[in-house]
């Protein structure tokens, strides 16, 4: 049976128009689809214009019958498997249109605010049949059960919601209707809206959402002041601690690029006033470390919002080091960072308030272990020994000396020390006294990583120091009272101190 080659290049030019037509829908392109079906085109064409030199050819009719036959069934498989996903994504709209009609108030309108769907659950509040809806304006049928009061708190009616919502240009994202029944009751309806565009052009809405009753708006307002109240409690609270703290605190606001700081931080850099252009706040910073914190501050982010900065600042008579700590806070639209800015090297005051200051000496010493020794307290005494401080001192000068012993010994009293038991014997050395067992292995489980707690690098602005400490520690049970334990310490002490022993620590009870 002999098949003319028009056949097959009529059904894939409808194949074609097919697949066009399901590009348009989706609004996307089908590219898959759509080379086969000019593949199959070109070459039912093809065949076609050459139909008559092919007819001339020996046996030239049966082999154009047998490829004409496989271009059919191709074209008739395309059309199967085409046809099976085009029903899956209308079983799939349907499913999903008759979930809305359960579950949700929704309303497709035209671009004249007239209904084209409407949920049942809609129809049904609103008491009225789909036939009665259908083509008819949307916020008057709403005004037929329900006045319409206000949308997205301003007052409104049908009228103006009619010339608000009359073309694209009014676009909100959400819809929130306020309705009084009949009977004075207060009813809202909550819509996500949605605008429907083809070809480029506003061709409607559709409205998503549900609805609320009087019960459920009242727990809404009584949630709201609830919260409200909250509110008013948290910043009070957060008024009197920034009123009553000695901590220089601040909040850097990077979105507006303004920095607020406390009276604290206004007085110890010796401004003028409490905000600040954040530029301005800049410039204050010592040249040398002004592109150090630049770089460190555009690193703070959601991944790593804390962080901690040394720099030096200008304070009016000179460059003063101060540490920066403080973390990234953001609520979608402000990005800030905020905490405490305290000076490391404060001498323009008779206290220094740094962390040597409150630190008793030798005698508070000695008493306090005695008084362990007579309660019959298990205890560990760690003798320090700031080796490096000399030539920190050589070097950088009194002011970064000082501020390294400063920073360390807050190091060993924040980490190991109980009840503030560190006092000082001589300018370089000081005791320890650890009572927690938990904290005597953690200090030995420090000791023997490498050294790490001992060997330490700290940075103050673009300024890189290594602090290096001794450390000889004795147990109570090494001694009979606090002399004995002191001695014994100081010949610890001396013992790593030697050059030939390798380690910068050492316990009594292996050197003895």
């Amino acid at each position: 049976m002999n098949q003319h080659p028009l056949i097959p290049l009529v059904f894939s030019v409808i194949l074609t128009l097919l697949m066009l037509k399901q590009c348009l829908s989706r609004k996307k392109i089908l590219k898959v689809r759509l080379f086969l079906a000019f593949f199959l085109s070109f070459i039912s064409a093809l065949l076609l214009a050459f139909y008559g030199e092919i007819q001339r050819l020996e046996n030239g009719i049966e082999y154009l019958n047998w490829v004409l036959l496989v271009l059919d069934i191709i074209i008739g498989v395309i059309f199967i498997v085409f046809s099976e996903l085009s029903s899956m994504n209308a079983q799939f709209t349907q499913d999903l249109l008759s979930t809305l009609q359960k579950t949700k108030y929704y309303v497709l309108i035209d671009r004249k605010n007239r209904v084209k769907e409407i949920s049942n659950l809609f129809l049904n509040d609103l008491d009225i049949e789909e036939n009665e809806a259908y083509k008819k304006n949307l916020f008057d049928l709403i005004e037929q059960k329900y006045q319409i009061t206000s949308v997205n708190g301003t007052q409104t009616n049908a009228s103006d919601l009619n010339i608000f919502y009359k073309d694209a240009e009014n676009h909100n994202v959400e819809m929130n209707l306020i309705l009084v029944d009949k009977n004075g009751d207060e009813f809202a309806y909550y819509f996500a809206e949605t605008m429907i565009m083809t070809f480029g052009k506003f061709r409607g809405r559709l409205f998503v959402g549900e609805k609320k009753s009087s019960e459920n708006l009242i727990g809404m307002e009584k949630n709201l002041a609830e919260s409200s109240e909250e509110l008013d409690i948290i910043k009070s609270r957060f008024g009197i601690i920034l009123d009553k703290t000695k901590d220089g605190i601040f909040f850097n606001n990077l979105s507006e690029k303004s920095i607020w700081l406390n009276d604290v931080l206004v007085e110890d850099l010796s401004l003028t006033e409490n905000d600040l252009n954040f530029q301005d706040f800049i410039a204050n910073i010592h040249p040398d470390d002004r592109a150090m914190y630049q770089t460190k501050i555009s690193q703070v982010n959601n991944l790593h919002p804390n962080y901690s900065i040394s720099y030096r600042y200008n304070i009016g008579s000179r460059y003063a080091y101060v540490k920066e700590e403080g973390s990234r806070i953001s609520n979608g639209k402000t990005i800030e960072l905020c905490g405490v800015i305290r000076i490391l090297d404060n001498y323009r005051f008779e206290k220094t308030k740094t962390e040597l200051d409150g630190i008793l000496g030798e005698a508070e010493m000695l008493a306090q272990i005695n008084n362990l020794y007579k309660n019959g307290k298990t205890f560990e005494v760690v003798l320090i020994k700031m080796s490096s401080i000399p030539e920190i001192n050589e070097t950088y000068g009194r002011i970064m000396g000082n501020m390294s012993l400063s920073e360390y010994i807050k190091l060993i009293r924040n980490h190991y020390v109980d009840a503030n038991m560190i006092y000082r014997l001589t300018g370089l050395e000081f005791v320890a006294i650890i009572t927690d067992y938990r904290k005597m292995e953690q200090l030995k489980n420090a000791l023997n990583n490498k050294e790490k707690i001992l060997h330490v690098a700290a940075e103050y602005g673009s300024t890189s120091v290594k602090i290096d400490v001794n450390m000889g520690i004795c147990y109570s049970s090494d001694g009979r009272d606090a002399k004995d334990i002191i001695a014994k310490s100081k010949e610890t002490l001396r013992f790593c101190t030697n050059p030939q022993f390798k380690a910068s620590f050492a316990y009594y009870k292996d050197i003895r």
